[in-house]
């Protein structure tokens, strides 16, 4: 009997520390899924219109997915520490991912690393981030933009004259893939046009037309100016109009909002409209895969298309304006 008893409390024993052991794998599998899945998306310039229909295609995202989302950044001018800031913030709150528009990728380094080591995966988004550590951009082809923007602009003015653009710097992704496309496409294959060089005016629409008026004052035979942003447009059409060269100079501008409102009144010829909406939605859509640990293409091109007053009232432009 006592042999028996014996072994009774043996496989009692045995029995009550199996059952604990999975009771508390079963709580540390509970304590490992967050309540809800938070992605908070880091952005630049916020007072430009192009955020407000990435933050709605973002909104569709998290609403199909069941996540939460915020949408938050700069002003534009601002510091990439007060960035960073926002950054901290948002990696104290430990979301499961996060989407990110970085000022300055090199600064960005230490915060980027730290989410890493977290295991939070970062999507860059428009300009994207220039790190290692951001494995997928959901993002316009940048430099496939320039390089419709640069034969455009050779039809438009008789393949032959001379050339200026304005971008927003030096810097950024979005800047220098912009110029280059531009730069490149006229420089390789039309020889006959003069690309006087690049200019930056920083996201300043004021700067923009300071600029646009000296290169026109400095070369009067000009025939053709490209804004690659839409501070960069604008600025270029009021220098044009100032100096009432509307009819010897042919723009062409960058996304929609007042750009359209412009090539509407046939003040700038044409533009690249890119697709925010679908930007917002599939980076969101992006993070969330990353987070279930699902495998994402290193870049993910939401699209461009040129309109001019031909086509800017068609279905697929219309789609693509900020309303």
């Amino acid at each position: 009997m006592k042999r028996f008893f014996k072994i009774g409390l043996m496989l009692s024993l045995v029995i009550g520390v199996g059952t604990t052991g999975v009771q508390q794998a079963a709580q540390i599998q509970q304590t490992s899924v967050p309540e809800e899945i938070y992605i908070p998306i880091v952005t630049k310039a916020m007072e430009s219109p192009f955020w407000r229909p990435v933050k709605l295609g973002a909104e569709r995202a998290a609403n199909d997915y069941g996540l939460k989302i915020t949408f938050e950044g700069t002003k534009r001018g601002a510091t990439a520490q007060e960035q960073l800031d926002i950054l901290r913030k948002v990696l104290d709150k430990h979301p499961q991912a996060i989407v990110f528009s970085a000022l300055d990728s090199k600064a960005a380094t230490p915060y980027l690393e730290e989410a890493q080591a977290e295991g939070i995966p970062v999507i860059g988004i428009d300009s994207g981030v220039d790190s290692p550590i951001v494995k997928t951009t959901v993002a316009t082809d940048n430099y496939g933009a320039g390089t419709l923007a640069a034969e455009k602009m050779a039809e438009l003015i008789g393949g032959t004259g001379k050339v200026g653009l304005i971008v927003l710097d030096r810097s950024s992704k979005v800047g220098i893939d912009r110029g280059d496309g531009f730069v490149d496409t006229l420089t390789q294959n039309y020889p006959n046009i003069e690309v006087i060089p690049v200019a930056y005016n920083e996201g300043d629409e004021t700067r923009s037309k300071e600029i646009a008026r000296d290169i026109i004052i400095a070369n009067s035979d000009i025939k053709g100016m490209f804004g690659a942003s839409e501070n960069s447009a604008i600025g270029i059409m009021n220098a044009v109009r100032e100096l009432n060269k509307e009819d010897q100079i042919t723009i062409i501008g960058f996304d929609l909002d007042r750009v359209a409102d412009a090539v509407r009144a046939g003040n700038i010829a044409g533009a690249i409209a890119q697709n925010p909406v679908d930007m917002g939605y599939k980076a969101v859509e992006a993070a969330y895969k990353a987070y279930k640990g699902e495998a994402n293409p290193e870049f993910i091109d939401t699209g461009f298309a040129w309109y001019d007053k031909s086509n800017i009232d068609s279905p697929e432009i219309k789609a693509l304006l900020y309303e």
